[in-house]
């Protein structure tokens, strides 16, 4: 049950004063809220949702498939974007919304619901390390959640950024990611 549907404009400053822009899609509906994030657009020029912010026909009781399909109707850009995959991006904003919605609402887990054991999620973010290659914008990161860090260790970094890009040893995903990447 779709009751509301929402706009939050989230931004991060990054590597080179760089701040990114994202509208966060908030589905609301029987007590409970699904979150999803636009990620399609990375400046605000009148395209992002919380700035035109399209008053959908999304209201109402639905499957997530039969909400997909609605939504592949609807017309989610005030002008159509520079690049396609934008398309795809906005459309997963609204669907990660409403099955996080569903999910909420029925009180289960995705994981739950698939008959899976949750696993640690490991993931890579390229951060850059600037025109003038430095490893400080890592050391910070590191520095701010040392136990995230699992994935090799600082001086693995150290070495690759002082020895032009190259490591004496290649970080290897740990046994439990391996498992994550090994399924189907």
């Amino acid at each position: 049950m779709i009751e509301a549907c929402e706009y939050d404009r989230l931004h991060a400053l990054l590597a080179f004063d760089f701040d990114r822009v994202t509208t966060q899609v908030r589905l609301v509906g029987a007590g409970a809220e699904g979150l999803g994030e636009d990620a399609a657009v990375f400046k605000e020029d009148g395209t992002t949702l919380h700035e035109f912010r399209p008053a959908l026909p999304l209201e109402g009781e639905w499957t997530l498939a039969e909400f997909c399909a609605h939504l592949a109707t609807l017309d989610l850009w005030p002008e159509p974007p520079e690049w396609d995959v934008a398309l795809r991006l906005r459309n997963w904003a609204f669907e990660a919304a409403a099955l996080d919605l569903a999910l909420r609402q029925a009180g289960r887990s995705l994981h739950d619901l698939l008959g899976l054991e949750p696993q640690p999620v490991r993931f890579v973010n390229s951060l850059g390390l600037g025109e003038v290659p430095s490893i400080e914008p890592l050391r910070r990161r590191i520095a701010r959640s040392p136990g995230d860090a699992t994935f090799a260790s600082a001086s693995d970094f150290t070495t690759a950024a002082t020895s032009g890009g190259r490591s004496a040893r290649r970080p290897q995903p740990s046994t439990s990611s391996r498992r994550c990447l090994d399924r189907p």
